[in-house]
């Protein structure tokens, strides 16, 4: 949120911040299990198979953990400000009054878990946002701030 706050222009307020949902983590997880499972196991073949995929769990699950704590999106009454990224950072910056379309994408884990990919075009640049929880929130919120 210190990200957000010093962001900011004179006279500009967060009318709506999405979050990430936590369905992010589901990959890391199943591979973390099925590598404790195969690690534990008694044959030779699949207790390496164990350490393969519990290191692809691990480093999947750090880069994830990045991914949540670095990204904001926000919708404020003058533009839509997405950042991600913790080392290296990258944001844009949507105005508002130049905002063409906003588009959800679901699939049926995501209409089930509450989640989605938010789809923001702008001109000729189309932006695509994922794992965003209640996306027709956030999708909602910026069409209010279009009127």
């Amino acid at each position: 949120m210190k990200f957000l706050t010093t962001y900011l222009q004179p006279r500009e307020e967060v009318r709506y911040r999405a979050r990430i949902h936590i369905f992010l983590f589901l990959q890391p997880v199943i591979l973390l299990g099925i590598g404790f499972m195969c690690y534990f196991d008694d044959f030779r073949i699949t207790h390496y198979l164990g350490v393969t995929l519990l290191f692809l769990g691990l480093v999947s699950l750090v880069q994830r953990v990045f991914v949540k704590v670095g990204s904001v999106y926000a919708v404020t009454n003058r533009r839509v400000i997405i950042k991600t990224g913790v080392i290296s950072r990258r944001t844009v910056e949507l105005v508002l009054a130049k905002c063409e379309g906003v588009q959800v994408v679901q699939n049926v884990l995501g209409r089930i878990f509450g989640y989605g990919s938010i789809v923001v075009t702008t001109g000729g640049a189309t932006n695509c946002y994922y794992y965003v929880a209640n996306p027709f929130l956030f999708k909602r919120a910026i069409n209010m701030q279009i009127g």
